[in-house]
């Protein structure tokens, strides 16, 4: 596989590109390539938005007297901020059916203990981003 070939795929995926086989790289292509009309939403688009200025709510951050880096910054504390909140519902839920729940309902350990790590290393990803913004 060539970057000339799937030019799109190896914007996307880089070196990884090389790994996929043609029957998967040729739809892949296809469609990130696809052309965006007025009415549809092309996947390629999708992923640059949400790479690089999407806040939590889908929507480009802007704020007014910030930089671009700082704005980038900003919408990835309130997603990984959004992400932590919601781990932590669920967590708080699987608790309440823990203590007061049907046993058939409960979630195992291990799933406890991921939830918990999934929302340690959320908090770590906003405290090292609130520093960069």
């Amino acid at each position: 596989m060539s970057a000339n070939r799937y030019p799109f795929l190896f914007a996307t995926l880089g070196k990884a590109a090389n790994t996929l086989p043609d029957e998967l790289a040729q739809p892949l292509e296809t469609t990130l390539s696809a052309s965006q009309t007025a009415d549809t939403t092309t996947l390629l688009d999708q992923l640059q938005r949400i790479r690089y200025s999407e806040g939590a709510d889908g929507q480009p951050l802007v704020r007014k007297g910030r930089a671009p880096g700082q704005c980038v910054a900003l919408s990835r504390i309130q997603r990984a901020n959004a992400g932590l909140t919601f781990l932590l519902e669920l967590f708080h839920a699987c608790e309440r059916v823990r203590v007061d729940g049907d046993i058939s309902q409960q979630l195992g350990d291990d799933a406890r203990d991921g939830l918990l790590f999934a929302c340690r290393g959320l908090s770590e990803y906003v405290d090292m981003q609130v520093d960069a913004a």
